[in-house]
């Protein structure tokens, strides 16, 4: 069984997933990276001029543009996550996450990837080097695995 843990820092526009040779690790390396430019575009830029949606004479609710592609991009970052963790490429995996995208993160999370879920940090440090984001991340960054 590998020991590796992964770290994901992310926010809405960007994540980047660093890995840990072992639980007490002091170093991370980024190991990929995820851009999702879109999210990037003011709401304006991804509206067309079209009329909304309409059901029996009233405007249904819709999600807007850029929530949409924000969940996209969550849902694409989680899949590749779930990919990695059925073939075993990672033991646990720590989440560093704005609040807005470490929801969005959340549910789309399976229950077996939430079990190897060793911390959650709500904040958005994305742009932080490996070294730096290491000094916000718990010092034990996930129980040592049982051989």
């Amino acid at each position: 069984m590998k020991q590796q843990v992964w770290v994901l820092s992310a926010d809405i526009h960007k994540a980047r997933l660093f890995a840990a040779a072992t639980p007490h690790s002091k170093q991370i390396e980024e190991i990929k990276t995820f851009l999702h430019p879109d999210t990037v575009l003011p709401e304006r830029e991804l509206v067309s001029d079209t009329v909304g949606r309409y059901q029996n004479g009233a405007k249904l609710p819709r999600t807007s543009p850029k929530e949409k592609r924000i969940e996209e991009f969550a849902r694409d970052v989680t899949e590749f996550l779930e990919t990695a963790h059925k073939q075993g490429e990672f033991y646990k995996l720590g989440i560093v996450a704005a609040p807005h995208m470490l929801g969005e993160l959340r549910g789309h999370f399976s229950p077996d990837l939430c079990k190897d879920l060793c911390f959650e940090i709500n904040k958005n440090i994305t742009q932080l080097g490996p070294d730096e984001l290491r000094r916000h991340l718990p010092e034990r960054l996930a129980p040592s695995a049982s051989l």
